[in-house]
């Protein structure tokens, strides 16, 4: 247990770090009168708790890891220990975080999160035993059963996912992430017809997982989360101006929080304000360089900015630390088609399906890096895929008439690109398509 008079010290220390003036006021309040509470009670864990996590909801990660760290040291508990792990993964150190909840055996979500922020990391053996240790545990975990399921769709082991996704919706779990990855487990498979079917709902991110622990924190928060949700449904709606003002007036209030500034970055970017988009970043990325959704921005803005060579040179980093962002890898092909590195393209985007992108615009690009590197059995097969789930997808149906030229079957390509240029007279793919099979034919 710490001296009385260190843990004054270090209460003092601490309270010195963290400007109230940033914060909504129902939030300063909260804290300023927690910290009162905790000075009083110096030596009280459950005081420094309390403090913690109200840090913690409120996007103060830094002062947060900290005042945990002060509550363990007077006493050691599964829950300060798991909310500290969570923390350190906030910011972005993995690494760490798995280290502090490492040995929690009694709550079910420490493992399984172990298991997501491994299968981020790329581990994904270590993130298979997890996941299988949570599910030992409660064969009905859905958050461990849909990691296994991520692990397998990333592995190239499709099929076992399957009959894992059919077990959820069965028990009631109908979910449109879960048909996503069931729709994309049956691609993998070659069930083209059952994937289209469950991949044409619009999709969404995974629900909110059965974390008590963390959810009690987050129910602290006074003001940033719904400031924070109320952006995001601006910049649905369109509204990128009403956005910009309710992620300014966050940014200010929570100067250090990545997730805020990434936002308000993308804002930035959609309104061709690159130089504030840049500016505000390089403050993402200075207070939480790990944080990989700011490196992937950044690349965006820098190709925005047709500075290919840092946009691609940001995307890798943005895998570096977290090898499963889907996203990246799909940015990562795009900038390697623009600078024609079309074998280093085909890479990325392939990577990026196979870790469950379901944006049919990236296997179109797939196909046409295949084409002209001199697959087009592969490219056909790619667009065949592309146009089961958008059959009028002119960029497909003139990619696989292409390819089917290449392949020995020009007239029958001819006869594709007659119907399509019924259907879209003035496309201009089409009109090129036709001229590449014409040209094609006759030097066969």
């Amino acid at each position: 247990m710490l001296h009385a008079a260190l843990v004054l010290l270090l209460t003092s220390i601490s309270f010195a770090q963290v400007d109230l003036s940033l914060l909504a006021p129902e939030a300063s309040v909260a804290i300023a009168k927690q910290q009162k509470i905790t000075t009083t009670n110096a030596t009280n864990s459950t005081e420094w708790f309390t403090l913690g996590t109200l840090y913690h909801a409120h996007g103060l990660e830094d002062a947060a890891i900290e005042t945990y760290k002060q509550s363990l040291a007077i006493k050691s508990t599964d829950k300060t220990l798991y909310l500290l792990g969570v923390a350190y993964a906030r910011m972005g150190d993995y690494e760490t975080a798995i280290k502090t909840v490492a040995g929690i055996e009694n709550y079910l979500p420490a493992i399984w999160q172990q298991g997501y922020w491994n299968l981020d990391l790329g581990e994904f053996a270590t993130a298979t035993s997890l996941f299988k240790t949570a599910i030992q545990k409660d064969p009905t975990c859905v958050p461990a059963i849909v990691g296994l399921v991520r692990v397998y769709l990333a592995s190239n082991q499709s099929a076992k996912a399957i009959p894992l996704l059919e077990d959820i919706i069965s028990r009631g779990g109908l979910h449109p992430y879960i048909s996503f990855l069931l729709g994309t487990a049956h691609r993998r498979v070659g069930n083209d017809e059952l994937a289209s079917q469950l991949l044409s709902a619009k999709t969404i991110g995974p629900p909110v997982w059965n974390d008590k622990w963390y959810l009690e924190m987050t129910a602290l928060s006074k003001g940033y989360a719904a400031e924070l949700g109320r952006s995001a449904k601006l910049i649905d709606a369109g509204n990128l101006t009403g956005a910009r003002t309710v992620l300014q007036s966050l940014s200010i209030r929570y100067p250090k929080d990545a997730t805020v500034l990434n936002n308000l970055a993308t804002v930035f970017l959609q309104l061709g304000q690159l130089q504030q988009a840049t500016e505000t970043l390089q403050k993402a990325i200075r207070w939480e360089p790990r944080h990989a959704p700011s490196q992937l921005t950044m690349g965006y803005v820098m190709q925005s900015s047709n500075k290919l060579d840092l946009a691609l040179a940001y995307a890798k980093k943005a895998i570096e630390f977290q090898p499963g962002m889907s996203a990246a890898y799909a940015f990562a092909g795009r900038v390697c088609f623009q600078t024609n590195s079309m074998a280093t393209a085909s890479f990325y985007f392939a990577k990026a399906i196979e870790l469950g992108n379901s944006d049919f615009v990236i296997r179109e690009m797939l196909g046409m890096v295949l084409l002209n590197t001199g697959q087009p059995d592969k490219a056909l097969e790619q667009f065949d895929l592309v146009l089961k789930v958008s059959p009028n997808n002119t960029g497909s149906i003139s990619g696989k008439s292409i390819a089917m030229a290449l392949l020995g079957n020009a007239n029958g390509a001819l006869e594709i690109l007659a119907k399509a240029k019924v259907a879209f007279p003035n496309d201009p793919r089409i009109s090129r398509a036709w001229q590449s099979v014409l040209k094609i034919r006759e030097s066969q």
